[in-house]
């Protein structure tokens, strides 16, 4: 089979979520033809592994430096890298694993915190959580007051729709509370 079939192949995987054997075809397709710049470009969209999609990426510019698309996705990708790249950084801080996600007296309140609320959602996950957590308590140990939604927003571990979602549904649960 030729590089276009296997191509052909690869894009009717791709629409139908097939994407293993997607995947599959596409390395096959580059590795009939090392030039085939459509077949770069797919396979860059269908892998999971950051590095191997931005040496996709980079092999499309190599064919075709005029290819917009290419362009476009691998300035993303290196931004994304460069974002998983600081959330490891930052996790990988030891302080996390005592920053408690639970405070004394949480049980007893009539509202959850909103981390609770995110966690719950599955809006971040708890080592997100940990590492807003840790962040504000430095920040408070230095003198300045910073709310967790914009630490968690600017960690980039929550996006504005998901705070704005949960801060209202604890508004409305805080609200509920007060009309009983």
């Amino acid at each position: 089979m030729n590089a276009d079939t296997l191509y052909e192949r690869a894009t009717t995987a791709i629409r139908t979520r097939q994407l293993d054997e997607a995947r599959r075809l596409l390395f096959e397709a580059v590795r009939l033809e090392p030039r085939h710049e459509k077949a770069w470009l797919a396979l860059a969209s269908v892998l999971t592994d950051m590095a191997q999609a931005i040496d996709c990426l980079r092999r499309v510019l190599a064919i075709n430096p005029e290819n917009r698309t290419a362009r476009e996705w691998l300035a993303l990708a290196l931004q994304e890298r460069a974002r998983q790249e600081a959330v490891a950084e930052h996790n990988a801080d030891p302080a996390l694993a005592d920053v408690p996600i639970d405070e004394p007296g949480d049980e007893d309140r009539p509202v959850p915190r909103l981390g609770k609320y995110l966690l719950d959602y599955k809006f971040i996950s708890s080592e997100q959580l940990r590492a807003a957590l840790l962040a504000q308590k430095r920040e408070t140990e230095a003198g300045h007051v910073r709310r967790l939604g914009d630490i968690l927003l600017e960690q980039d571990a929550l996006t504005r729709e998901r705070l704005d979602f949960a801060l209202r549904e604890q508004n409305r649960n805080f609200y509920s509370l007060i009309d009983e």
